[in-house]
């Protein structure tokens, strides 16, 4: 069972009878896949009923990302309609990844506001109130996605499977 479709067909065959995921990776483990990459298919398959559970909160994260590409496109409108368009797209992008749920959406779009928030916080010169209210609204989101991954992919970490002395860990 060395090809790669095969062995994640039959996680998603495993997995979807109830068998647990660590009991999935003992048993798949045995294939040529690396240990690594199928402990992050694993990890990056949603639990689906804390997906069930949170899915108020991730309508209003999608909500969220329609405003900020709303509010994007009108601040770049000015400058040129495809490039308003192009910019505004990605927020939409991260709305669908989140609703889909892929798990690199929430990691993207955290790695991708810290970064944005480092940048903001070093031009940052003096206290000034919508710098600060920006900041706080930017960390405040960051925290929410985060919040949100951490439910719906219990077994991920920021940015890979749970480890714990070197071995993968699963909640289940």
């Amino acid at each position: 069972m060395a090809d790669k479709k095969a062995v994640r067909a039959r996680m998603n065959e495993l997995l979807a009878q109830g068998v647990g995921k660590t009991e999935v990776f003992r048993q798949l483990s045995t294939t040529d896949i690396k240990p690594r990459v199928l402990a992050g298919w694993l990890a990056a398959t949603p639990d689906m009923s804390a997906r069930q559970a949170m899915s108020v909160h991730i309508t209003i994260l999608c909500g969220l990302m329609v405003v900020q590409a709303l509010v994007v496109f009108m601040v770049l409108l000015s400058v040129s309609l495809f490039f308003a368009l192009a910019i505004a797209m990605i927020p939409l992008l991260f709305a669908w990844g989140f609703r889909k749920p892929a798990a690199g959406a929430y990691s993207g779009y955290i790695l991708l506001s810290i970064i944005s928030i480092a940048q903001n916080a070093a031009k940052f010169r003096g206290i000034d109130t919508p710098t600060v209210i920006g900041l706080a609204i930017g960390l405040a989101t960051i925290c929410y996605v985060a919040w949100i991954q951490w439910r719906v992919f219990p077994d991920m970490t920021f940015a890979g499977p749970n480890r714990k002395s070197g071995e993968y860990v699963f909640k289940t």
